[in-house]
């Protein structure tokens, strides 16, 4: 300024405008997307600062949530805006387990798990989803980092305190019966775990060996006759032309829903064309858009 105007300006103001600034200009976490991105994807301009990555509204921002938490791994926070009870929980793959939730929170079913029950009584519109972490595709290292949050938030909804077992417990009967009904599905400690070859060729051999030697009902049955025919873990989710969007962990869920032969939904999965069920034309995916 002194050479261009030819006049000399406050130190003291300048070293308070400088701090000023310095001190009111707060850095933002980059989420990866740009502001015009983060606009289009729904994802909440409320982002609390304690998660990585936040959606203020699970219902609304289904399609973003598959979209950005895709072929990740790490600990996650739902959040009950109606009364503030958390639920903490892991998984390897975080899409994939979105789709659970989505599919039993809107299923006619009735459920023991306490998160699943909240999202039936207040709706999924009620719950805000954070994530806290992310981390490698590695189970043991998510048990770990979820224990170290529900130590620290002590969540409501979850049915143990301490995260993937109950090691160092003794159970009676009923209590290990009660732990059952409410410990399945995405709240079992291996929901979402990989097994090594090597184990899972011993647990093939192990059934395999049982039904040989034991007497059952459905011994001897193969193919449309076996009580599995049809039941797999492919997620399903189809799209309707006003972009509609139904999620279901197994393509024996999305043919039970439908009513429909499980052949429909088999043959058209990943064609990219229109198949019509009922009165209405479905795009059937194996994965989100």
């Amino acid at each position: 300024m002194p050479k261009i105007l030819g006049l000399d300006y406050s130190k003291r103001l300048a070293n308070t405008h400088f701090w000023i600034l310095f001190i009111g200009v707060k850095p933002k976490a980059n989420l990866g997307t740009d502001v015009s991105s983060q606009k289009e994807s729904k994802v909440s301009n409320k982002e609390p600062e304690e998660f990585m990555v936040f959606f203020d509204d699970f219902k609304i921002n289904k399609q973003t949530i598959y979209k950005l938490l895709r072929r990740k791994s790490g600990v996650y926070v739902f959040i009950n805006k109606i009364n503030n009870k958390r639920y903490v929980g892991s998984s390897i793959n975080l899409t994939k387990r979105m789709t659970s939730y989505y599919y039993y929170a809107s299923s006619n079913n009735k459920s023991a798990v306490p998160i699943i029950r909240a999202m039936k009584k207040y709706g999924l519109n009620a719950f805000s989803l954070g994530i806290k972490e992310f981390c490698i595709e590695n189970p043991i290292n998510c048990i770990v980092l979820e224990q170290k949050w529900i130590d620290f938030y002590k969540p409501e909804y979850n049915v143990l305190a301490v995260g993937g077992c109950s090691f160092g417990f003794k159970h009676s009967a009923e209590t290990i019966d009660l732990l059952k009904k409410k410990l399945n599905k995405e709240n079992h400690p291996m929901f979402g775990t990989k097994r090594s070859t090597f184990t899972v060729d011993l647990i093939k051999k192990g059934i395999k060996n049982f039904y040989i030697n034991s007497s059952h009902t459905s011994k001897g049955l193969k193919g449309k006759l076996s009580p599995q025919y049809g039941i797999g873990g492919t997620a399903v989710y189809l799209y309707n032309k006003e972009n509609e969007v139904l999620t279901f962990p197994s393509l024996n869920a999305a043919r039970q829903h439908f009513k429909v032969r499980w052949s429909l939904i088999k043959n058209n999965i990943d064609t990219k064309t229109w198949t019509k069920i009922h009165d209405s034309y479905w795009m059937i995916l194996s994965s989100p858009k």
